[in-house]
C-alpha cells in the first residue's frame, strides 16, 4: 500500500488527477442502443458527434433503455448543446435508421 502524507485531503467532487475540464453527462437516447454500436450505426454518429468538440474518455454500461453516462474531456459541450447536436442527428441515424430526435443530455456528477 502507498503511504498517505498527513495532509492528503479526502475531497469530494474531484476526478483525482484524471484532468481540470472533465465533464460528465447522461445521454438517453429512448431506445436501446444495445444493436446499434457498429461502425455507421447509431453509436457511432453519437461518438463522432461528442468527438466535434471532446475527446471520450470512458463510456459506462447502457440501461437497456438508451440511458448511459459518459466522461468527456477538453470539452465545449454543454448538457443543452449536446442534447441539441445529438437531436440533430435526426430520425434515420446509422444504417438501422435509429431516431434520435427525443433524445435527453443531463449533467452527470460523479
Amino acid at each position: 500500500m502507498v503511504e498517505r502524507s498527513t495532509n492528503n485531503l479526502n475531497a469530494f467532487g474531484h476526478t483525482n488527477g484524471i484532468a481540470q475540464d472533465v465533464e460528465m453527462f447522461t445521454i438517453d437516447a429512448g431506445a436501446t442502443l444495445a444493436n446499434e454500436t457498429n461502425p455507421g450505426e447509431a453509436m457511432d454518429a453519437i461518438t463522432k458527434c461528442i468527438e466535434e468538440f471532446s475527446n471520450i474518455i470512458a463510456v459506462g454500461a447502457e440501461d437497456t433503455a438508451g440511458a448511459f453516462r459518459i466522461m468527456l474531456h477538453g470539452g465545449k459541450w454543454t448538457a443543452a448543446s449536446l442534447q441539441t447536436a445529438l437531436q440533430a442527428l435526426g430520425a434515420s441515424v446509422g444504417t438501422n435508421s435509429y431516431n434520435m430526435t427525443g433524445a435527453t443530455v443531463a449533467d452527470y456528477v460523479f
